[in-house]
């Protein structure tokens, strides 16, 4: 599975792809079509309701007339409220699974594409641009109404006077012109006004996370023109959609007006002429009304078409492209093996590599370090390990299994993965170490020795105290497991401390708990799924010495037999490891044992001395 390289083009969401948009998602069909008959009705009260308002016009106030005028207007309402309702609990239906689809997409969105796409775009994407999805389906059912509607009232108005509407035809296609210009420019309309939000949320996302930093850094200044500049583009997209609203609004009004003239002009001749009767321009009017609204429903459907392509441009690029398919492969394999890496070459951008031909091979069951300059792509390693990006070339094995034939959920089960900063998600304690384990391996873990402790129902406070707990019911194994990962990540004793103890709430992205409890709680959640592999990148970074080296030596005895790779800048925990490698900006300078690199690295043994290790004379001299 070789990542393939972007195509620096813009994406033409052509009506092909706006139509397959919407097969990606169920369509409550059933909805639309109650919402057209009930148009299909409203259009045929509207024709009656103007023969009793000429009736009223014309004084003809008989009981049959006030009668049936006061029930069908009561009707009508009941007619335009229930087709209202059936209208918008189909679009926010279709908006709800619109959203769903997204999701979906983004969660399969293959790492690299979230990269280009940035996480607050496509936020904006699946919150904002996807809004308009309803908006389309409202239109392609409710047309069959507004033609019906159309054609009923022009029958109704050639009964009235076919000469003057006649003269009126000629008016209609002044009005397609109108809202065939504007629906042109409704595309560009929605494009700038979407792209001008995903823009907003993206900045405001982004710096408003990082408050702090500006704050720390006194930018305060400089970002206040920044965010100024990104408003300032919203509001540009909104005047544009404002003015060309605007224009639709006069140019339609001015069509209108252009209609009442010539009625006038038309219809005061016909009446000097005897051909028409005093009261028929009013007549008349009543029923061009009803053409002209019912002309204006069906006009305003080309321009809903092309706003909403214009609207869905983003989205729909994203849906059409590449997509992650998690459970398509092979099996990982069953027996743990070596992880070799092949001259493999890869980078974030393809024209600037991270890594290049770099051929390693990473021990089964032992613990390798890895070590290097800052940007020798030491972290880009362990997540071309786990499949979370594929090389660009060069062949990547697990056990002599070409990893990008695995699939891709089967390949990352296998790994464990603990970052330097890693971000917890809101709501308890428990809910985040068990996280990756739900719906997975609720029945218990093959841990290694030492045994996990048998455990009790309650709190860490409350089995310490177990002595005075009559309840001796073992707990569920997740919950067994829970408490013994949260003790080798050395977490237990600040989660007694807690309020509400494991169930205590930790805040958005953890931030009720410090750096260091926060790295604790995200180690005891990757040990929590009983990793084959663990990859620890600088995982001890936030911790002091003493608690980084406790759980070190913890996490190894209970893994023992398991491959664990570490990425560390303390030589304390590198010169204890099986298998060291040792990379130089993107290549490979020398791997072997602490013996085998303090003869082999001049960097290595730069490392040491840096760090205050005194290298034995012979070994130094080489």
């Amino acid at each position: 599975m070789k990542r393939q390289k972007e195509k620096k083009r813009r994406y033409a969401f052509s009506l092909k792809d706006l139509v397959r948009f919407y097969t990606r998602f169920p369509i409550p069909w059933w909805m639309y079509i109650v919402s057209v008959v009930l148009g299909f009705a409203a259009g045929e009260l509207a024709i009656q309701l103007a023969k009793f308002t000429i009736s009223f016009n014309k004084g003809e106030l008989y009981n049959h007339v006030i009668i049936g005028y006061a029930l069908l207007t009561i009707l009508n309402s009941v007619v335009g409220a229930l087709r209202s309702v059936f209208d918008d609990y189909a679009s926010l239906r279709v908006t709800y699974r619109a959203r769903q689809a997204v999701w979906k997409k983004i969660l399969h969105l293959p790492q690299s594409e979230v990269d280009r796409r940035q996480p607050s775009a496509l936020i904006s994407g699946v919150t904002n641009d996807v809004g308009t999805a309803s908006t389309l389906m409202g239109m392609l059912f409710g047309i069959f109404a507004s033609f019906y509607s159309f054609a009923r009232a022009l029958v109704e108005l050639f009964r009235c006077q076919a000469t003057l509407a006649a003269y009126m035809l000629v008016t209609i296609p002044l009005a397609v012109l109108v809202f065939t210009v504007v629906g042109r420019l409704q595309h560009e309309m929605q494009r700038r006004t979407y792209a001008s939000l995903r823009s907003m949320t993206e900045f405001f996302s982004e710096h408003i996370s990082a408050a702090k930093n500006i704050k720390t850094q006194a930018m305060e200044d400089q970002e206040e023109a920044a965010g100024l500049a990104a408003i300032d583009k919203r509001f540009r997209a909104d005047l544009y959609e404002a003015i060309m609203g605007q224009l639709q609004v006069s140019l339609f009004s001015f069509y209108n007006s252009l209609g009442t003239v010539m009625i006038a002009l038309f219809g005061s001749s016909m009446i000097r002429k005897g051909q028409m009767e005093q009261t028929g321009i009013n007549d008349f009017t009543t029923y061009m009304n009803n053409v002209n609204q019912y002309l204006a429903e069906n006009l305003t459907h080309y321009q809903t078409l092309r706003g909403t392509q214009g609207a869905l441009q983003y989205v729909g690029e994203m849906l059409e492209g590449p997509q992650e398919e998690p459970d398509q492969g092979e099996a990982a394999p069953e027996q743990v093996g070596d992880l070799q890496l092949e001259h493999v070459t890869f980078g974030y951008d393809p024209a600037q590599p991270v890594l290049r031909d770099l051929t390693v091979t990473i021990p089964a069951g032992k613990v390798t370090a890895v070590i290097g300059n800052n940007g020798s792509g030491k972290s880009t390693l362990l997540k071309l390990l786990q499949g979370v990006y594929y090389p660009d070339g060069g062949t990547i094995r697990m056990g002599g299994a070409d990893v990008s034939r695995i699939a891709p959920h089967a390949l990352r089960r296998q790994f464990g993965y603990i970052l330097q900063n890693n971000p917890l998600f809101s709501g308890s304690v428990r809910d985040n170490i068990i996280y990756g384990v739900q719906g997975e391996k609720g029945e218990g873990f093959a841990w290694s020795t030492p045994e996990p402790p048998l455990l009790f129902e309650g709190t860490v406070r409350e089995n310490i105290e177990y002595g005075d707990v009559d309840d001796k019911r073992p707990p569920d194994a997740v919950e067994q497991n829970m408490r013994w990962a949260a003790q080798l990540a050395d977490a237990d004793g600040f989660i007694a401390s807690l309020a509400e103890g494991y169930d205590t709430d930790v805040g958005e992205s953890g931030k009720l708990l410090s750096g260091g409890q926060r790295q604790r709680v995200a180690i005891a959640r990757t040990l929590m799924t009983d990793p084959r592999y663990l990859l620890m990148d600088e995982a001890g970074a936030s911790l002091d010495h003493k608690s980084d080296d406790t759980i070190f030596r913890s996490v190894r005895q209970a893994l023992k037999g398991r491959t664990i790779v570490v990425v560390a800048h303390d030589m304390r925990s590198v010169v204890e490891a099986d298998h060291i490698i040792v990379l130089d900006h993107g290549t490979l300078e020398a791997q072997g044992t602490h013996a085998e690199l303090l003869k082999t690295s001049p960097t290595y043994r730069g490392y040491l001395e840096k760090q205050g290790y005194a290298l034995a004379g012979e070994e130094a001299a080489r």
